[in-house]
């Protein structure tokens, strides 16, 4: 029967790697990366066949480290999207919930009869089962939780190394835990204090989203009221401005008539001419119908313009946006923010601003701006600065553009820098 026990070892391993898979995410393509997985997984798995043959399952439990943990850490850590202690976590985490239910179907096989049965049907359901739970109500929410949350897994990965160490001594050192019996509810102790201290971390990152999204809210409520403000001030000025041109325009119809029986017709010329820029004056922009996005557009394109920036814009959004509009708001804030930072680097005359937006054949926008041609680029080709309080409008549009799975592209050309987004 100890046939079923090496071949149950083999399943669990690769159950492992199951089980991994579900909450990993790779920086590469789904298809490229699936193909690259196999292409490692399969190799290493016949090797560990191989050396489980020839060497015996007692001799493999110590080369395991070496032969299968190791590479695969390496490997994955390579493919992976979210490094440091975020992957760490995950790798630890799929293998210590692994190593748990390998330790409890032992001890259950054992009582049941150690003939090996009991332990080979318990893995053979059991995995399945776990994963399918797994993917369904933990993935989704773990894989958000990676993606807004940065810091913290660095020491919830250092725990789950030490309880894959307690568990592993617990059991065989200084020998197996069935000989020692007066140890075995100490041991079930920590099979238990294990889940729910997972169940903690979870919590605990669940409460750190919660107020990231509470943060993030805020913040869209104080731009939409610090838009809403300007905006309202802008029109504020524009109607005093009116009122004075409607209390004048008798003096002026006054004065075209009294030039107009001296037939003084290039006085008149001017005057219109002179009366037209007055009336501009009078005017309101509007960028485009959507109240916030408009508001968060006049604030930041004018506020450029009064820093002595040339603004050019060619706009064409949609009736409906395709995302929700005040986010949108913030990508155009922080974007536009960025780029005037980086026009006031330039010399005054070659400071300069370009927008751009069609919705055919789909939503994407352009935004170029004037720099000084120095730019630090990370990993993933987005601008980074070693400025103190910098670089949070960036990261903020690249949250929005994963959020949305839209393309993103920073790039820097001699002295022009562009921002584009395709929805």
């Amino acid at each position: 029967m100890t046939i079923l026990r090496d071949i149950s070892l083999v399943y669990s391993s690769l159950h492992s790697l199951i089980l991994f898979l579900i909450l990993f995410e790779s920086k590469f393509p789904k298809k490229k990366f699936l193909v690259w997985a196999l292409s490692f997984s399969l190799p290493l798995l016949l090797v560990n066949l191989i050396l489980l043959f020839f060497v015996g399952i007692g001799r493999m439990g110590t080369l395991l480290l070496m032969t299968c943990t190791i590479p695969s850490l390496i490997f994955f850590l390579f493919m992976a999207k979210y490094r440091g202690g975020r992957f760490l976590f995950t790798f630890c985490f799929s293998d210590t919930i692994v190593l748990e239910l390998i330790y409890i179907t032992n001890l259950l096989d054992y009582y049941l009869g150690n003939n090996y049965l009991v332990l080979f049907v318990l893995r053979l359901f059991l995995y399945p089962a776990l994963e399918v739970l797994i993917y369904k109500f933990l993935r989704p929410t773990y894989l958000n939780l990676q993606h807004k949350i940065e810091k913290g897994w660095l020491i919830f990965a250092g725990i789950s190394i030490i309880f894959y160490a307690l568990l592993s001594l617990s059991t065989s050192y200084p020998s197996l835990i069935t000989e020692r019996p007066e140890y075995i509810p100490a041991f079930l102790l920590l099979l238990i204090l294990m889940p729910l201290l997972y169940l903690h971390f979870f919590t605990t990152l669940g409460y750190q989203q919660k107020n990231y999204e509470i943060v993030r809210q805020e913040s869209i409520m104080q731009l939409q009221m610090d838009h809403m403000k300007a905006r309202m001030e802008e029109f504020h000025s524009a109607d005093n401005k009116f009122r004075m041109e409607r209390h004048n325009f008798r003096h002026k119809l006054q004065t075209i008539a009294g030039l107009m029986d001296k037939k003084e017709y290039m006085e008149i010329y001017t005057l219109l001419h002179q009366y037209n820029e007055d009336i501009k004056d009078t005017q309101i922009i509007r960028y485009c119908n959507h109240a916030i996005l408009d508001s968060a557009l006049s604030t930041y394109l004018h506020l450029a313009e009064n820093k002595g920036i040339s603004v050019s814009c060619k706009l064409d959004f949609p009736d409906i946006l395709p995302v929700n509009e005040a986010e949108l708001a913030m990508v155009f804030a922080n974007a536009i923010e960025n780029a005037t930072h980086a026009c006031l680097e330039m010399e005054p005359g070659k400071r300069h601003i370009e927008l751009k937006v069609v919705s055919t054949p789909g939503f994407m926008f352009q935004i170029r701006n004037s720099f000084n041609g120095v730019v630090t680029f990370d990993e993933k080709h987005i601008p980074i600065t070693a400025k103190e309080n910098h670089g949070f409008g960036t990261r903020s549009i690249v949250a929005f553009c994963e959020k949305y799975h839209a393309y993103y592209n920073f790039k820097a050309e001699e002295d022009l820098f562009s921002l584009q987004i395709m929805l």
